[in-house]
């Protein structure tokens, strides 16, 4: 008979262990595996409802292929070794190409830290199970200043290695319970398995340290990780000097990944004196100096740029002849890509462009791109055919260059290079697409945080090309209008808060005027994502108002003419915003190992982007590319470290294309290229001067505003992770706290300009 424990449970990770040591019999180690899968069984998993079998496998050559990983049989592996003398064994953790997680338990490191090799096999195997990837984060108090929040490793028996006990004749290590991730102590709670109690007759702490352990975490102050143990504590102090010294242990990896070595390198430089030589100055032959990014909201090539075929048959976009493309939907509406696309959404309507709805957008096999105007429906049952036409409706070029209907972006795609192939990165939202363009990633993350699902907000802690570019000495400055998106990301909004390459759009006018060699080398432009002046054209808004702001940037900087002759100026979309393209999006390669909630191996759907210099003409470019191939094209171009896995060599066939192919630039600059570009003013339309609702990405970021501690006020909800996730709790408190007012653009505006006040030197 089944046992009931097991019964409808999903299928457990499965370990695979390999013995190459010649110290151990597979008799041994069958003994030792037994104990530790009881012990994941009967003492582990009821707490945690998550568990694993470890299984003994033969081994296969002479050395372990870290490439190949032959001998695995389940999830991940882990090799018995004896000398730590395994080529790139930099520590217990790491992954292969395909990101399957393997490791070593060397026996002698394990006598040297005074532990027996099952305990660490115990120790290796439980942290494995909680976090496969070695990559979660748990909110919580420094260990030393329990006023200042760090986000602590998400290890399951760190804090207690030095304490184990015997199973069926095994010595097995101690772990932490899900209590001690927990910053409030529970009456009756217990933080870890054997419950021991120190000299003062007291338990372990949440997120406290037992004698002989060690905890690690991430501090944002420092923008490092970091390990933590009692000074006074000989043993846990020589436990991390030992692992140190021998590059070991799943805390190396993780102070010693992200890219972090090279900045790290870069300031030991800096401290002993050398000169630094800039990575890379842009060679003579190169005519582009600066390079300006602009990056609107949710439209798709289609809708903004497929009506080109009127006059260039080159482009991939909307046929001019024969039946127009169409979506079907479940109540049988048939909608049609017209032209008709309204510079207004009314009612406030938002197309739906989540990840499961893009997913569902993209259709399957049989029947590709079919799901947009279904996806609207869901949305919005009630929407009119004329609503729902909008999904798939376009912008049409006129037969005349006055006659378009976006005179700004019109004008740049007749005179410049279209890029008709560039994807966005994955399929799905704002925030993740936007997350690419400045680092190469979302960390797995698939959805953005609201009121209805506030656990979605996550720490973004990955390296950013900004901080790539000022390892290399490359001048670059984010200029925005209100609260910047890319304050998310935790290495950006340091920056931002202590007024560090930040700049606001007023600069940007300023700079552009003036002398040229002053102008930064890589600029980025955040639209104002809020109020009655939005323009990132993200909808409901008016698309007109991100029509004047393209037109005002490209006037200021073809009104320089030092500056546009040394320009290239990059207009490009975060992602489709749930409208029609009839382009499937091609196979790509992960950016990371982050991939437990999807697998990243695909694109997300096609949008505008076109590449604007004197140095270029007015051509299509069919190369496909995604967000990736502008962080390639710099990292290139100023010969910087990579950003992840999608524009290294390892991907194959699959690496992002260099945004660097599309740059076919001419022996010398054009002189027939716009001067100006006019957009109208808007008149009379009353519907474009009402702000649009708070919600999707604007709420996000208003929400992220909020959940920043200020002190000398009231603090946010504060927010715990737990396993990579940020659960909304109030703090304790005895008295009652009224409820804050709801947060505005305005209010968050304010909040980040005193956070920035208390961080600058009185």
């Amino acid at each position: 008979m089944d046992n009931p424990h097991h019964e409808n449970k999903e299928p457990l990770m499965l370990i695979s262990i390999v013995n190459r040591s010649n110290s151990i019999s597979d008799a041994e180690l069958q003994t030792v595996i037994r104990a530790i899968n009881r012990q994941i069984k009967d003492d582990f998993e009821p707490y945690w409802s998550f568990g694993a079998t470890l299984r003994l496998e033969a081994p296969i050559g002479a050395k372990p292929d870290k490439a190949t990983l032959a001998e695995l049989r389940g999830d991940a592996i882990i090799y018995l070794w004896d000398e730590v003398d395994v080529d790139g064994a930099v520590g217990y953790h790491d992954a292969n190409a395909r990101g399957v997680p393997y490791g070593f338990v060397f026996t002698k490191l394990s006598k040297q830290l005074g532990e027996n090799w099952t305990v660490t096999l115990s120790h290796e195997a439980l942290e494995l199970v909680g976090d496969p990837q070695g990559n979660l984060l748990v909110q919580g108090p420094h260990p030393s200043s329990p006023g200042v929040e760090v986000f602590h490793w998400f290890e399951m028996c760190d804090a207690v290695q030095g304490q184990s006990y015997t199973l069926d004749g095994v010595e097995v290590s101690n772990f932490v319970l899900p209590l001690y991730f927990t910053p409030e102590e529970q009456e009756g709670g217990r933080n870890d398995f054997l419950g021991q109690l120190d000299g003062k007759k007291k338990g372990l702490a949440s997120f406290g340290v037992s004698k002989g352990g060690y905890i690690g975490f991430y501090d944002p102050r420092k923008r490092a990780h970091e390990t933590y143990a009692s000074a006074k504590d000989a043993k846990a102090q020589k436990r991390m000097a030992t692992k140190a010294a021998h590059m070991y242990g799943r805390g190396y990896l993780r102070k010693h990944s992200e890219a972090s070595v090279p900045r790290e390198d870069a300031h030991m430089r800096m401290l002993g004196g050398e000169s630094f030589v800039k990575a890379s100055a842009t060679p003579s032959d190169d005519p582009i100096k600066h390079v300006v990014v602009l990056m609107l909201e949710n439209r798709s090539f289609d809708q903004m740029l497929g009506g080109m075929t009127r006059f260039n048959k080159d482009v991939e976009g909307v046929p001019q002849k024969g039946t127009p493309r169409s979506n079907k939907t479940s109540k049988d509406h048939v909608v049609q890509q017209k032209p008709g696309a309204a510079w207004v959404l009314e009612k406030g309507r938002d197309p739906n462009h989540e990840h499961d709805d893009t997913m569902k957008q993209l259709g399957s096999a049989a029947s590709p791109m079919s799901g947009f105007a279904e996806s609207f429906l869901q949305r919005y049952p009630d929407a009119t055919q004329a609503e729902l036409d909008q999904v798939m409706a376009y912008f049409d070029f006129g037969a005349t260059p006055k006659d378009d209907t976006l005179p700004a972006l019109h004008t740049l795609a007749r005179n410049f290079t279209v890029c008709d192939h560039w994807f966005s990165s994955m399929p799905g939202p704002t925030w993740q697409n936007r997350f690419f363009i400045h680092s190469g990633t979302c960390l797995g993350h698939l959805t953005m945080p609201s009121k209805q699902e506030p656990q979605n907000m996550r720490i973004y802690y990955q390296d950013t090309i900004y901080d790539r570019l000022s390892d290399g000495r490359v001048d670059w400055k984010i200029f925005h209008s209100g609260v910047p998106q890319s304050i998310v990301l935790t290495r950006l909004l340091t920056r931002y808060l202590t007024f560090r390459g930040y700049k606001d759009m007023d600069d940007f006018y300023e700079m552009a005027a003036g002398d040229a060699n002053d102008f930064p080398e890589y600029a980025f432009i955040e639209p104002q994502y809020f109020g009655k002046d939005e323009n990132d054209q993200h909808p409901p808004s008016d698309i007109r108002k991100g029509e004047m702001l393209l037109a005002s940037v490209y006037n200021a900087l073809r009104s320089n003419e030092a500056l546009w002759k040394s320009t290239l100026f990059v207009v490009t979309y975060d992602e489709h915003g749930g409208f029609y393209d009839h382009v499937n999006p091609p196979a790509t390669v992960p950016p990371d190992n982050h991939t437990a909630d999807w697998s990243f191996d695909r694109l997300g759907v096609r949008v505008p982007t076109i590449l604007v210099s004197p140095w270029l003409d007015a051509k299509v470019n069919a190369t496909v590319f995604d967000h990736t191939s502008l962080l390639r094209y710099l990292c290139e171009k100023w010969k910087l470290d990579p950003l992840g896995q999608r524009m290294q060599t390892g991907a194959g066939a699959l690496r992002a294309n260099s945004m660097a192919d599309a740059l076919q630039f001419r022996k010398t600059p054009r002189d027939d290229t716009p001067v100006k570009i006019t957009v109208p003013q808007i008149k009379g339309a009353l519907t474009s001067q009402i702000e649009p609702p708070i919600e999707g990405s604007r709420e996000s970021l208003l929400m992220f505003v909020d959940q920043l501690p200020e002190a000398g006020g009231d603090q946010p909800l504060t927010a715990a992770t737990v396993k990579g996730r940020l659960s909304a709790k109030k703090p304790a408190s005895k008295r009652t706290k009224t409820k804050p007012a709801e947060l505005n653009a305005d209010a968050a505006q304010a909040k980040l300009e005193r956070l920035r006040r208390s961080n600058t030197p009185s």
